[in-house]
């Protein structure tokens, strides 16, 4: 518990410092643990809710968070994320299921360029935005893993808006999926609040605290990116080698 707790306060402090919430890497921790899988879909939603919630609302006080846009994704993605989130599965089928979606996400990551567009220009969802929402959110709902590292890349890819927008939709869309999903799961898979819970939020509250608001990164953006797509493709090919 005590290696655990050490891990996500750092990477809380690391990936906040750099503008990122590092929600992939909770996920990588948990799975090498022995934590059951209900434990850890809980558990990464429930960090990725504490991280995001402090940074969207700096963003919707710096006024990045363009509401109409980022609801109509949400009015797709929320719904698809509570559904999934109910889902029972087995632990070998999560564990497979986890390491093919992480996989995807470092590929996602290494895919995303930044933006370059007018900083007053207003974002435009396309069609094709929703159902991709809609997947998203299942994913966010099956394996805990929010969903912003796929939206954030769609978003970059499609000119969506500049980087502080997309940055901001990312977070609401992480926080709103997460707090619907841990919810239903309260309520429908009936997961008990453990004091391991209670020692990894205030790691991560306290780690996303000292970084967001430090003077600076220590790592650059482009380094801390790098080095998560590398521990995240490492960390999915050994799940996927382990239980396939």
């Amino acid at each position: 518990m005590w290696l655990e707790t050490l891990l996500f306060f750092i990477i809380a402090l690391v990936y906040s410092s750099a503008g990122f919430g590092g929600g992939s890497m909770y996920l990588v921790v948990l799975s090498e643990s022995a934590q059951s899988q209900p434990f850890i879909r809980f558990t990464a939603l429930m960090c990725n809710s504490l991280v995001t919630g402090t940074s969207s609302f700096e963003f919707t006080l710096k006024g990045w968070v363009r509401w109409k846009q980022v609801i109509g994704l949400l009015l797709f993605s929320t719904p698809a994320c509570i559904w999934s989130s109910t889902w029972r599965i087995q632990t070998n089928t999560y564990s497979i299921v986890l390491g093919i979606c992480l996989l995807v996400a470092a590929f996602a990551m290494l895919s995303q360029k930044k933006t370059i567009v007018e900083n007053n220009l207003t974002p435009t969802n396309q069609w094709w935005h929703y159902p991709a929402s809609a997947c998203i959110g299942l994913l966010a709902g099956i394996t805990g893993i929010g969903g912003g590292v796929y939206l954030a890349p769609l978003l970059h890819l499609s000119n969506w808006g500049n980087a502080k927008q997309i940055a901001a939709a990312s977070a609401v869309f992480i926080l709103i999926n997460s707090v619907g999903a841990i919810i239903t799961q309260l309520v429908t898979v009936q997961i008990a609040f453990e004091y391991t819970h209670l020692w990894l939020a205030t790691a991560v509250i306290i780690g996303g605290y000292i970084g967001s608001h430090s003077s600076g990164s220590w790592f650059s953006h482009k380094w801390v990116r790098y080095i998560t797509i590398a521990i995240i493709i490492f960390a999915s090919v050994r799940i996927l080698l382990k239980h396939l």
